[in-house]
């Protein structure tokens, strides 16, 4: 018993049983700024958090319609090199990514997997190929603006933890 305490507490020093970094959760619906076609969603979704953000399918889509998005502004704690995560529901293979700005970086593409008709979670950066998304420590600014319609997201996470990979609808607030 002793030796099993002893490798748990070496796991624990070297942060292999915790999480590593900064984690900030929030949920999709608690938007400073919405724009239609990007709508609140609160009639008891199943296996959600509660609210969710959608772009109802038939209601958004470029070129047809080019404005819509839901825009956050929120305080990170430390300056880093973040995974952006999103808990999302995809209608289809034409309903399965949107955009995302983070301050005054150019959009990146988010999403284009293909899980439909089932909440999971979607990152990027999606490879070591793809731009990091690098952030000083401070107010922050996330814009998720209309791309595709038939789309709902649940909760959005940055983490600079590069192991951490949520499972399930995770607690918002600020992590370390």
């Amino acid at each position: 018993m002793k030796t099993l305490t002893a490798v748990l507490s070496l796991f624990i020093s070297f942060g292999f049983a915790q999480g590593r970094g900064n984690k900030i959760c929030f949920e999709a619906e608690s938007a400073q700024r919405l724009e239609d076609p990007v709508c609140i969603l609160s009639n008891n979704i199943q296996n959600t958090s509660g609210n969710v953000i959608s772009i109802k399918e038939g209601a958004g889509n470029p070129p047809k319609r080019c404005e819509g998005l839901a825009s956050y502004t929120f305080d990170l704690p430390t300056k880093g090199s973040y995974t952006l995560w999103c808990r999302v529901w995809w209608g289809g293979e034409c309903s399965n990514s949107f955009t995302v700005k983070l301050n005054n970086a150019p959009s990146i593409l988010f999403g284009e997997d293909a899980t439909y008709k089932a909440w999971h979670w979607v990152k990027y950066p999606i490879s070591r190929t793809s731009p990091k998304i690098n952030l000083k420590a401070g107010r922050q600014a996330l814009t998720i603006e209309n791309r595709e319609d038939g789309i709902m997201v649940d909760q959005i996470i940055l983490s600079s933890d590069k192991r951490f990979v949520p499972v399930d609808i995770e607690s918002t607030g600020t992590f370390k």
